[in-house]
């Protein structure tokens, strides 16, 4: 079986060109972490692929209404953590679809963050 072991950060890339502008630091970077940390698996890779992904300035996801449109729901930026999240992520959207009460409190993951006051 194979072992998926990736670098959460690295270079912007061109979606359209993602897997082809792969930098030997981040594949040396991540077989030096597999060495010392995971005993046994080998420090070769067998498949190099890109993930892509969206990042928020603060690496944190929006949940939020649209500022001009209530009808329109933000869930995006997840950063590359969102997928262990998706059930309550998805509890708390279709809540806000519903227009019910959220569970969880999402000041912090208002889009309003970012702005400039």
């Amino acid at each position: 079986g194979l072992v998926k072991i990736c670098q959460h950060d690295g270079n912007t890339v061109d979606p359209d060109h993602g897997d082809a502008e792969h930098v030997p630091q981040s594949i040396d970077t991540v077989s030096q972490f597999i060495g010392k940390h995971f005993k046994g698996i080998s420090t070769s890779p067998s498949i190099v692929e890109t993930c892509l992904y969206t990042m928020t300035p603060d690496h944190d996801f929006f949940l939020d209404y649209h500022p001009e449109h209530r009808n329109i729901i933000i869930g995006a930026g997840f950063s590359g953590h969102g997928f262990k999240l998706a059930p309550v992520i998805g509890k708390i959207l279709a809540e806000l679809t519903l227009s019910l009460s959220p569970s969880y409190d999402l000041q912090y993951f208002k889009l309003h963050r970012f702005q400039k006051t």
